[in-house]
C-alpha cells in the first residue's frame, strides 16, 4: 500500500513539471522571439533506479528548448529585423554577451541601437551613435543612417544550440555553448519582420487537458489507496 502511493507521487512530479512547461509556453505565445520548451519524462523504473533518497521529490524527466524558427510578421518598422535561417542576435547585458532571436530594436536617447527592455545590441563596430538622420537595417544586416553604412549587427551561429543556457524572457546565456561568427555573406535577415513564438497553441492545449486528465487520475489513486490504508489502520486498532 505504501509502495502504491510512493509509485502514484512519483508519476505526478514529471507530470507537474510538464504542466508548468506547457503552461510558460502558453503565456509566451505572443512573446517575440520566444522558443518553446520541451519536458520528456523518462522511464520510471530506470530512472528511480538511479535516485538517491533525498531525491525522491525530483521530477523524473528534462526539459530542452525547441530552436525551430517561428513564422515571421511583417512590421514595416525600419528597425524591426528577423533572422531567416540559424543564427542570434548578440545582447549585452551587465557586461555580459547574451543570444537572442528577438529582433526588436528602438533607439535610447544617447542615439544607441537597443532592445525594448533597454539593453545594447552589439554590432561588428562597437558602440555607435545614430543620431541625426533615419536609421535603416538592410539585409545582411547594416544599420544605415541616411543609407550610409555604419556598422553590422553581430550575428552568431552555434554547432550545437542545446547547449545554450535558458534565461529569462528571451534571452540565452552561452553556457556550453561555442560560438562562431558566420560569413556575413551567409546572413539573410528580413527587415520590417519579427520572428513569431514558436508555440503551437493547439498542440500545448491538447498537451494541457492530457496533462491534467493524467494528473487528477494519479490524485484519485492517492485518495483511494489513503482511505484503504486509513481503514486497515483502524481495523488493526481494534483487533
Amino acid at each position: 500500500m505504501i509502495k502504491g502511493l510512493f509509485i502514484s507521487k512519483a508519476g505526478m512530479l514529471p507530470q507537474k513539471a510538464a504542466l508548468e512547461v506547457t503552461a510558460k509556453n502558453l503565456a509566451n505565445l505572443n512573446t517575440i522571439g520566444y522558443k518553446k520548451q520541451r519536458f520528456f519524462i523518462r522511464h520510471l523504473l530506470d530512472a528511480m533506479a538511479g535516485q538517491s533518497p533525498h531525491e525522491n521529490n525530483k521530477a523524473l524527466g528534462d526539459t530542452d528548448t525547441d530552436f525551430s524558427p517561428g513564422t515571421l510578421k511583417q512590421t514595416d518598422n525600419p528597425l524591426d529585423v528577423a533572422i531567416s535561417g540559424d543564427g542570434f542576435f548578440v545582447i549585452q547585458v551587465n557586461g555580459e554577451n547574451l543570444y537572442t532571436r528577438n529582433g526588436s530594436f528602438t533607439l535610447d536617447g544617447e542615439g544607441r541601437l537597443v532592445t525594448l527592455e533597454g539593453d545594447p545590441v552589439v554590432t561588428d563596430g562597437g558602440e555607435v551613435q545614430l543620431q541625426g538622420g533615419k536609421v535603416t537595417i538592410n539585409e545582411q544586416g547594416q544599420i544605415l543612417v541616411n543609407d550610409r553604412p555604419v556598422a553590422r549587427l553581430k550575428i552568431v551561429t552555434f554547432d550545437d544550440p542545446a547547449a545554450l543556457e535558458r534565461l529569462s524572457g528571451t534571452y540565452f546565456a552561452p553556457g556550453n555553448a561555442s560560438e562562431t561568427e558566420p560569413d556575413p555573406a551567409s546572413i539573410q535577415l528580413r527587415p520590417g519582420y519579427l520572428e513569431t513564438s514558436n508555440v503551437d497553441p493547439v498542440q500545448e492545449m491538447v498537451q494541457l487537458i492530457e496533462l491534467n486528465r493524467e494528473f487528477s487520475l494519479n490524485q484519485k489513486m492517492i485518495r483511494s489507496q489513503d482511505r484503504t490504508l486509513e481503514q486497515l489502520i483502524q481495523k488493526a486498532g481494534s483487533a
